[in-house]
């Protein structure tokens, strides 16, 4: 029993005392029960008188009540911390012989172990235990929401029995210091226009699981929908217009799992193609302008894949897909590829892409392209009790190339050889937290892809990779090389909102990038990309460039493309 104050003190002490009192009063009775029940004493044997005893044990509890109230309240206090379990309880003085036995009955009750009246206590005061690590489920055995292209939520709002739901919203502003007339950015897939604000991407899905069965959809709602389709040339073989039949679907598959050492699924339909390690989605990502290496290289695949985890931190996926980031296939051969995935600990990543075989060139039948994909991630510095607590960073090395068709993988235009036609590119980034809801990201990368078979198009006049353009030829022995660096600040109010802030800054060795002029014919596009355009805004109707083309017509009109370009990118993300 616990005191915190002097008239608190007293008052439990009367009410100890009185209880006392009580019971010895009824022990009294009980006797005197008793007596009249028995026969009487033998003669000579003097029977006690019930009655003077239940008024002596009154007069000696009156006598106490007066001490107890002549007293000064500190003497009532208990002594040490009363909030303490080891705090003693007062202890009452019983002399007379009613009252000694009434204590008696009270004290027969097993007082508390001052150790057992700490386990309660001590019990209360432990922090929880830990749940168990779960070492059955791929991955599940630390967290790895700290890196680059993992979606850091720990919690799922829309998990259910049956279907997980996701809904992601990602929006930008982006100031872009050429102040192209137009608005149009270019050479990316994350930011389309200047000086607006912009609903990137929107999607909403998630995944089904019944028993055995998979399943997975999200829509592709946003400036994103037209942005990565355009990519695609390989949907102009044949009928049946699958740009626009997919382009709002980012992912959707339907899968089997089987029960098989930690898990095997085959699963078909258009997925994420994890080449670039960058995520598909900015909410996942340190930076939101992903450097050329993840840019540049393919966002999703279409076909089958067969996920294989022979332990708890390794997967092994084989791909049989339709081509390189294709819908459909461009010519007679499919590509062949998969991922190796081990996370060795906690705070190491490895991961290694590999894309061969696959002829993705659009009437080229013969072309055959190659591609290895490398990233590593470590979380070098992890101290939850300091503001500044954790450091990761991150590199990437990509290389490919294509041969056949008139081209070769190296040695190019040596003894006769045609031209060299390749891909080589790293990237590397790091990124430091300041508790859970700040964060600052900086890095950037280098590109060299002579050929321009995966720089992504300007889109001149509206080109695309079906129609291409004769400002910005696609075509071998046609150098490119670039480089970017980024700067990025996060404020994470929530494990499912973050607000962006970025410096970008990217260059290349030929003209590329929009500059003030833009790269929107006068007047609108005329709908004939593939050829040069007029100043007048109509189509010269010829892909070469010769003296005297649009002679009629005022000249030949130029897009301004520089080779620099410099913007700031503000963006609200949000993943449930």
């Amino acid at each position: 029993m616990h005191y915190t104050s002097g008239t608190h003190g007293r008052s439990a002490l009367i009410a100890r005392l009185l209880a006392a009192g009580l019971a010895g009063a009824i022990s009294v009775q009980i006797a005197l029960a008793q007596q009249v029940a028995s026969p009487p004493p033998a003669s000579g044997v003097q029977a006690p008188d019930p009655q003077k005893e239940l008024d002596a044990m009154k007069k000696r509890i009156d006598e106490l009540e007066q001490q107890l109230k002549a007293k000064p309240a500190d003497e009532a206090k208990p002594t040490g911390d009363t909030t303490s379990p080891d705090a003693a309880p007062v202890k009452v003085p019983v002399t007379d012989s009613a009252a000694d036995d009434a204590g008696s009955q009270a004290a027969a009750a097993p007082s508390p172990d001052p150790q057992d009246a700490q386990a309660p206590a001590a019990q209360a005061a432990a922090p929880a235990a830990p749940p168990p690590v779960d070492l059955d489920t791929p991955f599940a055995y630390a967290d790895f929401t700290w890196m680059l292209s993992n979606p850091r939520n720990h919690d799922e709002v829309l998990d259910g029995k049956y279907f997980s739901g996701e809904f992601r919203v990602d929006t930008n502003y982006m100031y872009d210091y050429n102040h192209p007339i137009d608005h149009t950015l270019d050479e990316t897939t994350e930011g389309e226009r200047t000086g607006e604000f912009v609903i990137q991407a929107l999607g909403v899905g998630g995944d089904f699981h019944a028993g055995n069965m998979q399943g997975r959809i999200l829509t592709q709602f946003g400036a994103v929908s037209t942005a990565v389709p355009r990519n695609d040339a390989s949907y102009s073989v044949g009928q049946w217009d699958l740009a626009d039949a997919y382009r709002y679907l980012t992912e959707m598959w339907a899968g089997y799992h089987i029960n098989v050492q930690h898990g095997l699924n085959i699963q078909v339909g258009d997925f994420l193609s994890y080449i670039g390690l960058f995520s598909y989605y900015s909410f996942d990502n340190w930076i939101y302008q992903p450097s050329y290496v993840s840019s540049n290289t393919p966002w999703f695949f279409t076909g089958m894949r067969v996920q294989w985890f022979p332990t708890n931190k390794l997967k092994i996926e084989p791909w049989y897909i339709n081509g390189w980031q294709t819908y459909a296939k461009y010519n007679g051969r499919a590509g062949l590829g998969g991922q190796i995935l081990w996370r060795p600990t906690g705070n190491l990543d490895f991961v290694w892409n590999t894309y061969t075989l696959g002829r993705d060139t659009l009437g080229v039948v013969n072309r055959s392209r190659y591609h290895a994909d490398w990233s590593q991630e470590w979380k070098f510095y992890d101290n939850p009790k300091k503001t500044f607590n954790k450091m990761a960073m991150t590199v990437t090395e990509d290389f490919g190339c294509e041969t056949g068709g008139g081209v070769v993988c190296t040695h190019g235009n040596v003894n006769g050889r045609p031209p060299a036609q390749n891909f080589a590119g790293i990237m590397a980034y790091q990124r430091m937290w300041f508790g859970d809801r700040f964060a600052f990201s900086y890095g950037g990368g280098v590109v060299s892809n002579p050929g321009r078979y995966l720089a992504l198009l300007p889109p001149i006049d509206g080109a695309n990779a079906t129609s291409g353009t004769p400002y910005f030829p696609e075509a071998p022995g046609l150098p490119f090389k670039g480089y970017d660096f980024q700067f990025g600040f996060d404020y994470m109010p929530s494990q499912w909102v973050t607000w962006h802030v970025e410096w970008t800054q990217r260059g290349s060795d030929v003209p590329l990038f929009a500059g003030r002029g833009g790269m929107t014919p006068p007047g609108g596009n005329n709908g004939l990309p593939q050829y040069y355009t007029c100043n007048d805004g109509t189509s010269s109707m010829s892909a070469v460039l010769s003296q005297g083309l649009c002679a009629n017509d005022g000249g030949v009109w130029q897009p301004d493309l520089v080779k620099q370009e410099r913007r700031w990118i503000f963006a609200l993300m949000v993943k449930l």
